[in-house]
């Protein structure tokens, strides 16, 4: 047995989790079979150069958000929609509709824009994801599980001006602000942190009390149901065998390769719950 456990792990998890009160700048809603996030964002910056070298000004854009029906009329029924990414033609070769890109489509949408204000030269949002799409949880999971800070770009209809020697978009129509992954204002990014999740392993001689739980039953059952655990045996190698427990927390399974040890956070947050409760109901029984 001795030697058996000197190849093994005590795993003592530090988990960036929305559940451990860590803040990360966004709030996550729990609605049973779905949840959304709620944060703040960056929309846009004003009076510097993009990354496509043009300006905005912001009397501009708050006078097409101030006074165009349409965008009165969505943020007073908070249904005010960005899409993952800008709209693209399907076909190759096919020109956008203007209806297309003058409308975002309700199917396409990711998150819903609250309340902009002008903060110095930033335009800024409360944002909520939309889950009640793929394209909103999409959103949702990316933050919560792959840890990254989204960001935003506009999509608008207008005219490039010289203005005082500098190249300037003068709006007529602002439609929304789209979430993209490299915006062309830097500044136009949530205000959130992204998550972190670190593991710390110690042998399991020094700490053998049973905070490794060898539950092999369970962490199959979790392997057989997660995309990365199936991703890291098939990539390594390692036969679906080697999986030899769960730790402590049941936010990981544990699988054994020899003399390595890798330990596999559980991103899905349903089967990451069924397997706390179920971890959960055995210790307590």
């Amino acid at each position: 047995m001795a030697n058996d456990l000197a190849t093994l792990c005590y795993i003592q998890e530090q988990v960036s989790d929305p559940e451990d009160n860590i803040d990360f700048g966004y709030h996550v809603h729990d609605r049973g079979t779905r949840f959304f996030l709620t944060f703040e964002a960056c929309l846009q910056s004003f009076g510097v150069m993009n990354r496509n070298r043009r300006m905005y000004e912001a009397s501009n854009i708050m006078n097409c958000i101030n006074t165009d029906d349409y965008i009165r009329d969505q943020l007073a029924r908070k249904s005010w929609l960005g899409e993952i990414d800008h709209p693209s033609s399907i076909i190759a070769g096919q020109d956008l509709s203007v209806s297309r890109i003058g409308n975002p489509d309700p199917k396409m949408s990711s998150h819903y824009i609250r309340q902009p204000r002008l903060e110095g030269n930033l335009l800024k949002a409360p944002i909520q994801t939309d889950s009640g799409n793929e394209n909103g949880m999409n959103m949702a999971i990316k933050i919560v599980d792959g840890g990254i800070v989204p960001a935003f770009s506009a999509r608008v209809l207008g005219e490039l001006q010289n203005r005082n020697g500098n190249p300037t978009v003068f709006v007529k129509r602002l439609i929304t602000y789209d979430w993209v992954l490299y915006p062309s204002h830097r500044e136009a990014i949530a205000d959130i942190k992204p998550g972190v999740l670190t593991e710390s392993a110690k042998t399991m001689e020094e700490y053998y009390g049973g905070q490794f739980v060898s539950f092999a039953d369970l962490a199959q059952s979790v392997v057989n149901n997660s995309k990365e655990a199936q991703w890291l045996c098939e990539s390594f190698q390692i036969p679906m065998d080697s999986v030899v427990g769960v730790t402590d927390t049941g936010n990981s399974v544990v699988i054994q390769e020899n003399k390595n040890i890798y330990v596999q956070p559980i991103t899905d947050k349903f089967i990451r719950q069924k397997t706390k409760d179920t971890l959960r109901e055995f210790l307590n029984s």
